[in-house]
């Protein structure tokens, strides 16, 4: 959840929550359940942010690519800090091959979710241990094995610079293009 409206679905634009206010994004599972169950012409507020998030941006992008929905932004009319993401279903039906991001573990995706955050806040490239501090206290090791799968899928590149004895990482971000730079 992102801000004060808690969604687990995309808003429907004729719905009371349309003309609300508050960040909010659906899940890529919610989005793509819509599209299925809506017919052509239906319009859905998928995410109210300053950006989409990257996996339910490349949900957006796959589906929109597929020709099952088109999508645009609109600025939110009531915070101007926030953009409407609007999926509007075309006729077409829906086929949806597999992608980078269905293909790896579902902690991958978190760990990804977890570095875009840290990427839209401008904060330095987090070590191993602060990653598996914030997504729960998992092993250090996990992070490591969870960041190869995601450079294995073309999600992130991660490249490592030794000067003397220290070492600074850069992680890229595909999806998004951000990259996060050690401090």
């Amino acid at each position: 959840m992102i801000g004060s409206i808690a969604s687990h679905r995309p808003i429907g634009v004729l719905e009371p929550l349309a003309e609300g206010h508050g960040a909010f994004a659906c899940s890529p599972n919610a989005l793509s359940s819509w599209v299925m169950a809506t017919g052509a012409g239906g319009r859905c507020i998928y995410a109210r942010a300053a950006r989409a998030s990257g996996s339910l941006a490349e949900r957006a992008r796959l589906l929109a690519r597929g020709g099952s929905i088109q999508i645009n932004q609109a600025r939110n009319t009531v915070d101007r800090t926030l953009f409407d993401f609007i999926a509007t279903r075309t006729a077409k039906p829906v086929t949806v091959a597999a992608t980078a991001i269905d293909k790896v573990p579902a902690f991958a995706v978190e760990l990804l979710d977890l570095l875009e955050s840290v990427a839209a806040r401008r904060m330095a490239c987090p070590t191993n241990a602060q990653m598996a501090a914030a997504l729960g206290g998992v092993p250090s090791r996990r992070i490591g094995d969870t960041l190869r799968q995601l450079q294995d899928a073309g999600l992130v590149t991660v490249a490592c610079i030794h000067t003397g004895h220290n070492q600074a990482r850069t992680i890229h971000i595909i999806g998004t293009g951000e990259t996060l730079c050690a401090a």
